[in-house]
């Protein structure tokens, strides 16, 4: 097999269109692509790993969904969460709160990770996701779509609002007979931001994406190849085409 994923046998060349097959991740078969309908699930023949798993409009309801958390992103970080009452002590805070009390404690590794892993990294994956579903829903693609789903696919790992969610039920567990508990907006646009966030994922078709993609971006480069062409031709061939 060469570059350009032609099989040589001889003189003959089979050309391999990465819409008609499968690479499984897992242990590398290649498998003729089958059409399923969604909510069916195409596993390898070998190794079980699911290859498609399609989701019905996809790209609208991935957009839809980072979009809201979009929305809810600014008052589940910087507004309260909690506010604590034990023997008429008040105390509250949020997550940009917690992040800066620790910086300022000295915690410098620890409050760069919380800063990282619970704003920015999920607030950098929300604007690559509806950036990119816009791109899909709108048949356009280009190298720069390309960068940013991969740079999305790659961050999905290090978003962790679940494990900020965990450390919260957790306080609430260990001083709900201690104190008294008040859940502030915070806390509940917190939580729709999580659901966003994990529904998103769980919404985001990649096959579906990567094919909008790939096609997107053939197209654009025959449109590029069909105007410079006419730019470069004589005006009575560019009349007659147009």
């Amino acid at each position: 097999m060469d570059g350009k994923g032609q099989n040589s046998t001889g003189n003959k060349k089979v050309t391999l269109n990465p819409r008609d097959v499968f690479l499984c991740p897992d242990c590398d078969l290649v498998i003729p692509r089958i059409d399923i309908k969604p909510g069916e699930k195409l596993c390898c023949c070998r190794c079980g790993c699911v290859l498609d798993a399609p989701v019905e409009n996809s790209a609208e309801k991935t957009m839809a969904l980072s979009l809201t958390g979009l929305l809810l992103f600014v008052p589940a970080i910087f507004l309260p969460l909690l506010t604590l009452d034990i023997l008429g002590l008040e105390s509250t805070g949020s997550i940009y709160a917690s992040v800066k009390s620790l910086l300022v404690s000295g915690f410098v590794f620890t409050g760069f990770a919380v800063l990282l892993t619970s704003i920015v990294i999920p607030l950098l994956k929300l604007m690559l996701l509806c950036v990119v579903s816009a791109q899909v829903c709108m048949h356009r693609g280009s190298r720069i779509t390309v960068a940013m789903f991969r740079l999305y696919n790659r961050l999905d790992e290090w978003g962790m609002l679940e494990v900020y969610m965990i450390g919260i039920l957790v306080t609430i567990v260990k001083l709900f007979h201690m104190a008294s508990i008040t859940y502030d907006t915070g806390f509940f646009c917190f939580i729709g931001l999580l659901a966003a966030t994990l529904l998103s994922s769980s919404m985001l078709d990649e096959n579906y994406y990567w094919n909008a993609i790939y096609e997107a971006c053939q197209n654009s480069a025959r449109r590029q190849a069909t105007a410079e062409t006419l730019v470069h031709a004589p005006s009575d061939v560019v009349e007659e085409r147009i």
